[in-house]
């Protein structure tokens, strides 16, 4: 944690001026931020681990290379249906914004993170206030890890997408018929599309990367569903059938062993940045996310930022200021999250000139907590409060 915060610090002095004053300052930012970021959910959380821009939404808690995901043009619905924060759960309890159909699922606390281990054959759905709550576009991100991963074709995860309203025994419409299945071994199906990983990533059985977190990242229109497993699309698909209302979400793992779960999330909408900001002069960037407590980038992030220096090449006379914003956590520190604001902006600002912006038409300015848009007493409000906005200048 120590080394990780020691970035905010070293970020904030290299904007300072007189050495002075910045050795006062970066211990002040680092005695503040080492004091109060504990009790900061993602810091505020990220986007990945789905994880908004301060829960990871498809993180694995390490930094990862930027650069493998310059073709990942994955974008998350821009309104938060969904958001699965399991901070506050007690381990070995049943998920309580879940609702346990059939299996063995229970918080686990794995590496100081709270996560869903779940058995063979469990299904869970979202315990959501309407039944039918899903609209035309959507999007499901999670972060997904098979303890003692083996190369075998009955590991997976199914995502049953329905019209109607799920109850349990009910029938699940034509969706039901054609789920969403992504395997363990980096294949997916959807209405008898099937899709896959680089074949040199699949070939060695035994590859680190299948062993190791996930991230998972769904895309659904009026058109098709689009299926991202880290920085690759393994599947696209048509849609030949009405659009689905609700999901419910079917775990196939391993009867000795879990396979666990974190940062799941359901995103509505999905306009286009240009859209948004021809109609509102403001973007706000729902894929963009960062280590916990932290101005470090997850990979999943580039989606957004792909897309985004697109826009100002393809527009050279836009001009945007990046800002960043906290939720407001039970005890966490007003002046911390307003650093950490700060610092996360600036992040998003250097890696767009990195990627050929003119620094000239970029500003960066955190804003803290101080400008909430939800509540901060819900999980769903919180994450609609964490984001990185692009307002035109």
């Amino acid at each position: 944690m120590k080394k990780t915060l020691l970035i905010v610090a070293g970020f904030l002095l290299a904007q300072a001026a007189p050495a002075q004053l910045i050795k006062k300052l970066g211990d002040k930012v680092k005695k503040e931020v080492d004091k109060t970021a504990d009790k900061i959910i993602n810091g505020d959380k990220p986007a990945g681990n789905t994880p908004t821009a301060e829960t990871p939404a498809g993180g694995t808690g390490k930094a990862a290379n930027l650069g493998a995901y310059a073709a990942y043009d994955f974008v998350p619905g821009d309104s938060v249906l969904f958001n699965d924060d399991l901070s506050n759960e007690e381990a070995n309890e049943i998920p309580s914004r879940w609702i346990l159909d059939k299996g063995r699922a229970e918080i686990t606390d794995a590496d100081g993170e709270m996560m869903i281990a779940a058995r063979q054959g469990t299904t869970l759905r979202p315990r959501m206030k309407l039944p039918s709550y899903l609209p035309k576009r959507f999007t499901i991100e999670f972060d997904i890890k098979y303890v003692n991963y083996a190369w075998q074709y009955g590991r997976a995860v199914t995502l049953f997408l329905s019209n109607s309203s799920m109850d349990k025994n009910q029938d699940g419409g034509q969706f039901e018929q054609y789920p969403i299945k992504i395997w363990a071994n980096a294949e997916a199906s959807f209405n008898q599309a099937q899709g896959q990983w680089p074949y040199d990533f699949r070939a060695d059985k035994e590859n680190a990367v299948l062993k190791d977190w996930k991230h998972i990242a769904i895309s659904v229109n009026e058109k098709s569903v689009k299926v991202y497993v880290n920085q690759y699309r393994i599947l696209n698909a048509q849609i030949e059938f009405a659009n689905p209302s609700s999901l419910r979400f079917n775990i196939d793992g391993d009867y000795d062993a879990p396979v666990l779960i974190k940062n799941f999330r359901i995103l509505a909408g999905g306009k286009s940045p240009a859209k948004q900001i021809t109609t509102n002069n403001v973007y706000i960037a729902r894929g963009i996310l960062f280590e916990r407590a932290s101005p470090v980038l997850l990979p999943e992030s580039m989606g957004e930022i792909n897309n985004l220096v697109k826009l100002m090449k393809d527009d050279p006379a836009i001009k945007f200021e990046i800002a960043g914003h906290t939720s407001a956590e039970p005890g966490s520190s007003a002046e911390a999250n307003l650093q950490l604001s700060e610092a996360r902006a600036n992040t998003v600002r250097e890696k767009m000139i990195e990627m050929g912006i003119d620094a000239a038409r970029l500003t960066a300015k955190g804003y803290g907590q101080t400008k909430p848009i939800g509540s901060n007493d819900t999980p769903e409000g919180r994450a609609t409060n964490r984001r990185v906005a692009f307002v035109k200048q």
